[in-house]
């Protein structure tokens, strides 16, 4: 049989792990020392990705984030798990691509601490020696249906190379297709316009097998009036995007852009930032606009729909969107129907569309200050053409209408789409953990 040196390495760290557990209990000390956190959060798959925030652990704070490990002990065994962190501004951005002083950053308040409910273990009754006067926090995961328990120690190890960081992934991003990768799905973008979702492919089962793309592409659209009356329309084509910076983890990946769309000529909008953080089994696209001025004094009738255009292909798997008081869902077939336009009407924001590879749901996040209403969006016309993109038809296209956009004052908004990609899992047990993954702590 074949052995990798990830495989001898990962071997290597469990043995000298399971040894130190071992050491007598006259040298290790008791973890009733150490302090402690309950997070109630779901056990059972699919699982959960947890944030614990830099403040919650306060004996860790200013520690070298370099050096802060997540350890569980799975029988005999202490292992690292899969785990990173991730540092935020006073403004709650993700510092990506910042150089620190002496480029060794400690852990701060604000800071990101991530790490799977799937790699919890049994508790640590005495911690082995080398690590029994580090600083340390242990985390106790305690289903809140179930009762059952399990837990996470996050500590400071002496030097990295003492206790190496695992080297699982959930999530991977791959550089030349500018694409993200799970065990569960596969999301490619725009080559021209970076901020855009061009395909969605999902996990066959098979070892490195995907699904043909279900995807059309995702769809941007604004309209209005500008100075009252004249016809305003821009859509993802009128915008200039970038890739900003990117950082991998154990746990997820980031992927920022930024973006601007053009308003008269060459005058461009403010940048709006786009955070896609993509998890195991979902992803967030963090969407951050700085009003400079009030749209008002420019815009009016301002209508934002953000959707979802999906493959018609015959050969592909038949979908079903779930939204509002529809209880059964509705099929898509390349045809509206007094259902479909009901759909348009209702107040929302949460939809969900499966099909016999998985399920996606979809919920928007708006701050309460924001004066911006939302409802659900539905084209199903395989005849109906809907330019820029030149795709033919629309075949389920799903999304969300903005309205009210011309009362935002001056101010830095917040938008979070949140989005859960999933297989094997009814659309009850989806619609639970829709806008509670990842699991953040009060």
């Amino acid at each position: 049989m074949k052995i990798t040196s990830h495989a001898c390495i990962r071997v290597l760290n469990c043995v000298l792990l399971a040894m130190a557990l071992c050491v007598s209990t006259t040298r290790a000390a008791e973890t009733g020392s150490t302090p402690k956190m309950t997070v109630k959060v779901p056990l059972s798959s699919p699982y959960y990705p947890v944030i614990v925030r830099g403040a919650e652990a306060k004996t860790l704070l200013g520690a070298p984030i370099s050096k802060i490990r997540a350890i569980a002990r799975h029988g005999n065994a202490l292992e690292t798990i899969p785990f990173q962190i991730d540092k935020r501004d006073a403004g709650g951005s993700y510092e990506l691509g910042k150089n620190h002083a002496g480029n060794n950053p400690m852990l701060d308040a604000a800071d990101e601490c991530v790490f799977m409910t799937a790699d919890a273990g049994e508790r640590i009754i005495s911690m082995p020696e080398q690590h029994a006067q580090q600083p340390a926090v242990e985390v106790a995961l305690i289903d809140p249906k179930s009762g059952v328990q399990k837990w996470v120690y996050l500590l400071v190890t002496r030097s990295a190379q003492s206790l190496p960081a695992s080297n699982r992934h959930y999530v991977a991003y791959d550089f030349a297709h500018d694409a993200i990768a799970t065990q569960a799905y596969r999301i490619g973008f725009s080559s021209t316009q970076p901020f855009i979702v061009s395909s969605l492919q999902w996990h066959t089962g098979e070892a490195g097998k995907w699904s043909p793309n279900l995807l059309d592409t995702m769809k941007i659209r604004h309209h209005g009036k500008l100075f009252g009356n004249i016809d305003f329309t821009r859509t993802q084509a009128d915008y200039l995007s970038r890739i900003a910076a990117i950082k991998e983890g154990p746990v997820r990946v980031i992927r920022r852009t930024i973006n601007s769309v053009r308003v008269i000529g060459y005058l461009q909008s403010p940048s709006v930032t786009i955070d896609y953080v993509a998890y195991a089994n979902g992803l967030v696209m963090d969407t951050t606009i700085d009003f400079p001025f009030p749209l008002g004094w420019f815009f009016s009738d301002i209508k934002t729909y953000t959707t979802m255009d999906w493959n018609d292909d015959p050969a592909l798997p038949g979908l079903r969107i779930h939204g509002g008081d529809i209880p059964k869902g509705l099929a898509v077939d390349g045809r509206m129907s007094p259902e479909k336009d009901r759909f348009n009407k209702m107040a929302g924001q949460r939809f969900a569309v499966e099909n016999a590879y998985g399920l996606l749901l979809v919920q928007l996040e708006m701050e309460k200050t924001l004066p911006v209403e939302a409802r659900l969006y539905l084209q199903d016309e395989r005849t109906r053409a809907d330019a820029p993109e030149n795709i033919p038809g629309q075949y389920g296209n799903v999304g969300f209408l903005t309205t009210g956009w011309e009362k935002v004052g001056t101010s830095v908004q917040h938008l979070l789409f949140n989005v859960l990609l999933l297989q094997k899992t009814t659309m009850e047990q989806g619609s639970g953990m829709l806008g509670r993954y990842p699991w953040k702590t009060p």
